[in-house]
């Protein structure tokens, strides 16, 4: 598996993996995949970095995440449908660990009923830190 960071050409793939977290974490978030690649396009030139898993040439997970001084904002961690449970997003997760995250904390928000998420995160050694709750 190589590691490498993610350019704006990378918007698009990027957009149509984030378009399948949604689905598969049943997220509420309303946008076409159009609106996904700008928003994408938008981050990776602004605010956030990404860095790829990929496998043979393909993109097989990415994880994007941005500095928010006081710790690190992972907001997105993705593993495509056909290589997960392979142990790839804990060695994305160690290789970051490793070679980004040195510094300080790690921050993230995973939806309440993603039972499987909570389950990863806290096995990877994340704890509650915080209940969002919203109406």
């Amino acid at each position: 598996m190589e590691i490498v960071r993610a350019e704006l050409r990378d918007a698009d793939i990027l957009a149509e993996l984030n378009q399948e977290l949604i689905e598969d974490e049943q997220h509420p978030n309303p946008m076409c995949i159009a609106q996904l690649t700008e928003r994408m396009r938008t981050w990776l030139t602004t605010d956030y970095i990404c860095y790829m898993a990929k496998e043979k040439g393909s993109i097989v997970a990415y994880c994007l995440y941005r500095d928010d001084e006081s710790h690190y904002y992972m907001r997105q961690l993705y593993v495509n449908r056909v290589h997960r449970r392979k142990g790839i997003a804990t060695r994305l997760l160690d290789w970051l660990y490793e070679n980004v995250w040195t510094d300080k904390k790690v921050r993230l928000d995973v939806l309440a009923h993603n039972e499987d998420a909570v389950a990863f995160y806290q096995r990877y050694g994340f704890s509650i830190g915080v209940f969002r709750m919203e109406k």
